[in-house]
């Protein structure tokens, strides 16, 4: 062949290495990311994602440009075949036939091989690695190249479109995708640890994070029968005692003592220890009482967050039917990133000492341990490995565990003193009277 058919198959195979590493970049890169690179005003990005949004478009643009570049290169391949090689085979002593068949095939053979690697492979390979890259350079033209085409590319879409439709209904919008999304994302969050760049629990942290916006609060809520409050018209002092039976630190305020139904407000923990200090002792509560906001039951926790963060909230309430059907905490929600949150109040506790005629003991103590110090024994109920105080008390119980309550067994009375979420951090646990043997209770 001449240096001219040489020129055009090499101009050619550069045409089609082009459309090669922008199908497999637009295919690969994710639709999130598009968004975020048109939100940082990136030079074709905008181009790029309309692009992406149209997928069956612009794979027909991709395949009729590389069809065209590849008729191209076949044609000057064979016309200089039949112009240049066959003659020479004919000269050799091949018949024309023969010669016909050789002169094609010492010209494909090569053209072919350079086609795969120069013209597929090496551009497909260099845009999995690029694909930002190649995106954003490559869309714009991409979309010119389209409108030059454009009813050809209608032809192939349409066609595309429908006969696609006859094996299945096309993914919707709405969840589908926004579930596509949150897969990818934790795809990319494996790769990262994989990759060493985060660790196992960042990878959880992002995992969780990415399940806020269809999580209702309802799922993490503490439910209205277990919210610990302080009623409007208790003293300070009062006040107090009742707050340092469960050591949080803040308080939903209620007009009517246990009633969720009327709670006013809510009163930090701080503002009660300042007024006891500086003589306010005999003040009632509903004079430190802050407002409290309020989210309905199927609003999402990425919702509430961002809510409480702007506004500078720890708690709020849960509404359902114009009912209070129960609260979340800041905490609650950081939680449910981070995994459980642990204070200087929170630590496992696993003592137990002398305290009246009875024995105060962490939640954490274990059986054996308990029975060597106070010779009392608690037997489980269940065949369920019970290896502490706080297992044997929940194994007891059917609804969360709250301070004050009562568990009685054959010969003792456990009773509950401080709780955290559903766990039980401290209880007192005397031998039960001779003449209480008898009784029940929840």
């Amino acid at each position: 062949m001449g240096t001219f058919e040489l020129l055009v198959i090499a101009l050619m195979i550069a045409f089609n290495s082009v459309f090669a590493a922008y199908e497999i970049a637009l295919a690969s890169i994710g639709l999130g990311r598009l968004h975020a690179l048109k939100d940082e005003n990136r030079h074709g990005a905008t181009s790029a994602l309309r692009m992406k949004d149209n997928m069956e478009a612009s794979l027909a643009v991709v395949q009729l440009g590389i069809t065209l570049v590849a008729a191209v290169a076949a044609a000057t391949g064979g016309a200089g075949a039949a112009e240049k090689v066959e003659p020479m085979l004919i000269e050799a002593g091949f018949s024309e036939t023969v010669a016909a068949l050789l002169a094609i095939a010492l010209v494909v053979a090569p053209l072919t091989m350079i086609t795969i690697l120069f013209g597929e492979l090496v551009p497909k390979v260099f845009a999995l690695k690029n694909k930002e890259w190649i995106c954003l350079k490559l869309s714009p033209p991409m979309e010119w190249f389209s409108y030059a085409v454009w009813p050809a590319v209608w032809f192939f879409e349409k066609s595309v479109t429908g006969i696609v439709s006859l094996f299945g209904k096309r993914q919707a919008d709405g969840d589908d995708t926004s579930e596509a999304a949150i897969q990818e994302l934790h795809g990319a969050a494996s790769l990262a640890r994989i990759s060493k760049l985060i660790g196992r629990r960042e990878e959880g942290i992002i995992v969780s994070a990415s399940r806020l916006s269809a999580t209702p609060l309802s799922d993490i809520m503490l439910p209205a029968q277990y919210m610990g409050m302080l009623p409007a018209d208790e003293t300070m002092e009062h006040a107090l005692q009742l707050a340092h039976q469960t050591m949080h630190t803040r308080y939903p305020v209620t007009q009517q003592a246990g009633s969720a139904q009327q709670i006013t407000g809510y009163v930090n923990l701080k503002d009660i220890i300042a007024e006891n200090t500086h003589e306010g002792s005999q003040r009632k509560l509903s004079t430190l009482t802050r407002p409290i906001i309020s989210f309905a039951a199927n609003a999402s926790v990425a919702e509430c967050l961002e809510q409480l963060m702007r506004e500078r909230q720890h708690i709020a309430l849960v509404r359902e039917n114009d009912q209070i059907i129960g609260m979340v905490t800041l905490e609650d929600i950081i939680e449910e990133i981070i995994g459980e949150i642990h204070d200087e109040f929170d630590q496992l506790p696993t003592y137990v000492r002398r305290s009246g005629d009875g024995w105060i003991a962490g939640g954490f103590a274990s059986l054996h341990h308990l029975q060597h110090v106070t010779g009392l024994t608690l037997k489980p109920i269940s065949e369920k490995p019970v290896l502490n105080l706080n297992d044997w008390i929940l194994e007891h119980l059917t609804d969360p565990p709250l301070s004050g309550m009562t568990i009685r067994d054959e010969n003792n009375r456990v009773v509950v003193r401080k709780t955290k979420g559903a766990l039980v951090r401290e209880a007192f646990i005397y031998r039960a009277p001779a003449n209480d043997s008898k009784e029940e209770d929840a």
